[in-house]
């Protein structure tokens, strides 16, 4: 990426402020010609079909150390922290009360992380659009990533209860305000941003510096936590509720993790940018 005002700056504007806007341009435009807008669709899809099984699985995964009850708690918890849907919601997701037979938890838990890990074979494949090179991701490639962005999440997850804890033991059970900020805002956030960061370095069938990485993924992170506000100040307005009714918390999901998909490819494709990989080749087809 150049050092200098680009060509269509004028001479009044100022090189820190030419250069950003000509980023932002390129990324727009790179989003726009690799049908930015399809990829945030389809991506989106697979993320409100895949948070169900993923909760569902997780809440298996940590049954197996904690008492079941527990387990489902931490699990509606930590999705709350991440998506704007309603407790309700969320909590009827994981309305099963009968135990699991070890044989059929086994085949229903290998069921649940695959349909759950749809959202990361999306991912990798919407990534790799903005730099045109989706030819270069092979099936098996594409799994590979889907099953390792699968055990990172889950990491991510555990991380997110020991961190919870760590933060209760420090601030105590009477710093609520703190709590809330840390738990439900810094900690949210930090996660969001770590998962981007190592999908954005590590997705792309290109060379992708850890500086770009890191750029593209915060302020990915900041645009999903904002449109995960807004659709939350939406929800308590009711603004879902007159055109869906009974399937409002439905309507909320679905439309956040379209706006979230659109904040997602729109850093990958800044990344592209500022590697310069916008100009590598022809995203404009199909």
């Amino acid at each position: 990426m150049t050092t200098t005002s680009p060509s269509w700056a004028p001479s009044w504007i100022p090189s820190w402020l030419a250069l950003p806007l000509d980023v932002s341009w390129r990324s727009l435009l790179l989003f726009i010609n690799a049908n930015g807008w399809s990829w945030a669709g389809a991506l989106g899809l697979f993320l409100f079909l895949s948070v169900p099984p993923l909760m569902v699985a997780s809440a298996f995964l940590a049954s197996l150390l904690f008492p079941e009850s527990e387990a489902k708690a931490f699990v509606i918890t930590q999705a709350a922290k991440f998506v704007p849907a309603e407790s309700s919601l969320l909590q009827s997701v994981l309305v099963r009360e009968e135990p699991i037979a070890t044989g059929a938890g086994v085949v229903s838990l290998a069921f649940l992380l695959f349909a759950g890990s749809r959202a990361f074979a999306a991912l990798a494949s919407a990534i790799n659009r903005m730099y045109g090179r989706t030819d270069e991701l092979s099936f098996w490639g594409t799994q590979r990533s889907r099953a390792w962005l699968l055990v990172l999440s889950l990491v991510l997850l555990a991380l997110a209860g020991v961190a919870e804890a760590g933060i209760t033991a420090l601030t105590g059970t009477q710093a609520g305000e703190q709590v809330w900020l840390l738990d439900w805002q810094v900690l949210p956030f930090l996660l969001i941003g770590v998962f981007l960061f190592i999908a954005y370095r590590v997705l792309p069938q290109a060379e992708v510096t850890w500086q770009h990485a890191a750029i593209g993924a915060l302020l990915a992170a900041i645009g999903v936590r904002i449109s995960q506000a807004v659709m939350g100040v939406m929800s308590s307005m009711g603004t879902f509720d007159n055109p869906y009714g009974d399937l409002a918390g439905v309507g909320l999901m679905a439309t956040w993790a379209l706006v979230a998909g659109v904040a997602i490819l729109l850093g990958a494709s800044l990344v592209a940018v500022l590697g310069g990989h916008d100009r590598d080749g022809d995203t404009d087809e199909g």
